[in-house]
């Protein structure tokens, strides 16, 4: 998988999800596993409802949080790839 500033990413279609005490949890039926989100990656999980630029989300977050250069978009990047890698969103 290609994952880019470039790609655009979205859930895959119906994915199990609920509100839990302001974190999301997520279910992958296909794999059998829960999934915790912490804050931050609850945020950037609700963005991905409709297909959205991996640039536009790091710009949006390097907006809103301090992080030394590239440390934000290299950690959403490893957050994106790992919700890619278990099947939990597309990636164009």
């Amino acid at each position: 998988m290609d994952l880019s500033l470039a790609s655009v990413v979205c859930h895959t279609p119906n994915p199990v999800a609920a509100d839990v005490a302001g974190e999301t949890v997520l279910m992958s039926l296909e794999r059998s596993r829960c999934y915790g989100l912490g804050g931050i990656v609850s945020e950037i999980w609700s963005k991905l409802a409709s297909p959205v630029k991996v640039a536009d989300l790091v710009e949006e977050f390097s907006s809103r949080y301090q992080a030394p250069p590239g440390v934000i978009e290299r950690d959403v990047l490893q957050m994106l790839s790992q919700l890619a890698d278990e099947g939990l969103i597309k990636v164009r």
